[in-house]
């Protein structure tokens, strides 16, 4: 019995021991293409949780059992301070660590895991840092608030005096420690969003991705009767990541795939990302094929330059086509200085004789016409500068070389048949984003100046979103927006938004499926036609989403820019499986 007994407490000095011996051996940062990660490097696997505080806005971190508060504090300081992070304290929180993130905009952790030691590293911990919206930051300050404190108990009722018979001596100090060992519970098993148990191995490569089958059906027949009236496809696009163990280095492999049934023209494939990053202190490189979006605005994504949008995949200019490019960017207190140098000029393909969204001529890609000597392989530059000013998010940029929109010429083709000959201009754009992040309300601005053909010209789109949160003292939250699009050139302008009003709805359900639905019009001041659209999605289970899109073309007169397509009215519905 003192044997069991004495090994008892052996075990339990023991176990408390490991606990405490748990310490954090060197603090990291690094800034990638889309987020900003944080690395703490620990000698055994330490379990955290992390939170969110609205004011100031800040990610908390707990590690629970690290002791050693100063040389963390020291670890912290020197950690370069990039992306999105403002300032890094640690302090003592119940005799365990805390970290303190303190934010320059609205971000959470998009995604947080475990690696094993290798390669002369102990255990990491990596939280990768995404910027968000102000409503999903506000979602998570309220999910992970602590809970209000309970009242407090009634007081005792006083029993009567019994006189003490027979009292038994008093446990031992070491009793009371081995009753309180055997008897304590064993620990709950950890969240995914607090502790992340499934190590990702010895390997610094991640794959994941999707693949998705689509169905298109459109309500009404076509202008041309040799198009079809419904079409299936299916896509494909894996990412492939590799990170360095100091996470200065990256390599990002995204290629994407899409074959449809219907349309020739539509099946294509793409390189959407294939580079290399590089990071150091506040510096960072990129080199290879990438895809960047600048904006704020949900209608009109007026000052987006840098890629071609992939319009065999959509209407909505959202998918993007990868472009060869190599860019530096510095991060000083003074905000972000990005450089990009980018050639090989990708061109803007339209479905074919049988798609639909089309034009109503086909186009002869062999006759491209481009406004510089070089062609496609002309050298485009931008230089672009954003800073976080209060509750200001500002962006402002310069891009000169081959315009992203192409101009369209009629001519005929070999056998004399009448086609669109597509011609890409060389311009000089400059671009303003401003979006001002107050409470409830997000305030959207965007705006360019370009230069080069033609007269020339500026544009610009503006607006707000106001959220609802907890809606009828739910989870589900309510956007609401309101844009407005100018184009100075009037009737002249080639594009849909010279004078028109979006009003739209942005409903999130915040339940564990993340259901959402967006729903919007497009008013145009001039013509009075009007396009309607509409976007849900929803994932079931653990890899599958649902996504469910309706656009609608409504009262489009001869005179419109976008009357070919006034009867391509469709239903959309895709189903995913990730990986």
């Amino acid at each position: 019995m003192k044997i069991f007994l004495l090994t008892s407490v052996f075990c339990a000095f023991a176990v408390m021991s490991a606990r405490a011996e748990v310490s954090v051996i060197d603090v990291r940062t690094g800034l990638h293409p889309d987020k900003t990660r944080v690395v703490l490097e620990v000698s055994e696997v330490a379990f955290y949780q992390i939170s969110y505080q609205g004011n100031p806005r800040e990610i908390i971190i707990d590690l629970r059992e690290t002791p050693g508060m100063e040389q963390v504090r020291a670890l912290a300081r020197k950690a370069a301070v990039i992306g999105v992070l403002d300032k890094i304290t640690v302090e003592d929180h119940e005799g365990s660590v805390r970290l303190r993130i303190a934010l320059r905009k609205s971000a959470t952790v998009d995604n947080s895991f475990t690696l094993k030691p290798d390669h002369g590293h102990q255990f990491r911990l990596v939280f990768d840092i995404k910027a968000t919206s102000a409503a999903e930051w506000a979602r998570q300050v309220k999910l992970t608030a602590p809970p209000p404190p309970p009242p407090p108990p009634p007081p005792p009722v006083p029993e009567p005096v019994q006189e003490p018979v027979g009292l038994s001596p008093p446990p031992s100090p070491v009793a009371e420690e081995i009753s309180a060992f055997v008897s304590e519970p064993p620990p709950e098993p950890q969240s995914p969003e607090t502790y992340d148990d499934m190590l990702t191995g010895d390997s610094n490569f991640t794959l994941s991705g999707y693949v998705e089958m689509e169905a298109r059906g459109f309500t009404q027949s076509a202008m041309d009767p040799a198009q079809e009236d419904w079409t299936v496809s299916f896509a494909l696009e894996p990412l492939l990541e590799y990170v360095s163990d100091s996470s200065s280095s990256q390599i990002m492999f995204r290629p994407f795939g899409r074959v449809d049934v219907q349309d020739k023209s539509r099946s294509h494939f793409d390189i959407r990302e294939l580079k290399w990053t590089g990071t150091l202190d506040s510096l960072q490189m990129t080199v290879g094929i990438d895809t960047l979006f600048w904006g704020v605005t949900e209608s009109n994504h007026l000052v987006d330059i840098i890629n071609q949008n992939d319009s065999l995949e959509d209407i909505d200019r959202e998918d993007k086509l990868g472009q060869p490019m190599a860019s530096l960017s510095y991060d000083s207190p003074m905000g972000v200085f990005s450089v990009y140098v980018m050639t090989y000029f990708r061109e803007q393909r339209l479905p074919g004789a049988k798609g639909r969204l089309r034009l109503p001529l086909p186009v002869d890609y062999v006759q491209t016409q481009y406004g510089a000597g070089a062609g496609k392989w002309n050298t485009d530059w931008a230089v672009r500068w954003t800073h976080v000013i209060g509750n200001v998010d500002v962006g402002l940029y310069h891009f000169r070389g081959t315009s992203r929109e192409a101009q369209y010429l009629l001519g005929v083709d070999g056998t004399g048949s009448p086609v669109i000959i597509p011609r890409y201009n060389l311009i000089g754009q400059t671009g303003l984003d401003l979006q001002g992040t107050f409470d409830d309300i997000l305030i959207k601005f965007e705006a360019i100046r370009r230069t080069g053909f033609g007269p020339d010209y500026w544009a610009m789109a503006g607006g707000f979103e106001y959220t609802l949160y907890g809606l009828g003292g739910g989870d589900s939250d309510i956007g609401i927006l309101a844009e407005y699009s100018y184009d100075d050139r009037g009737s002249r302008a080639t594009t849909i938004f010279q004078n028109d009003m979006f009003v739209g709805m942005r409903w999130a359900a915040n339940d564990v499926d993340s259901t959402e639905l967006l729903m919007g019009a497009m008013f145009d001041m001039t013509t009075s036609s009007k396009f309607v659209n509409i976007e849900g999605s929803r994932r079931l289970g653990e890899n599958w989403k649902v996504s469910l899109d309706a656009r609608f073309f409504l009262g489009v007169p001869v005179t419109d820019i976008i009357y070919p397509l006034s009867r391509d009215d469709f239903f959309q519905i895709r189903l995913a499986r990730y990986f």
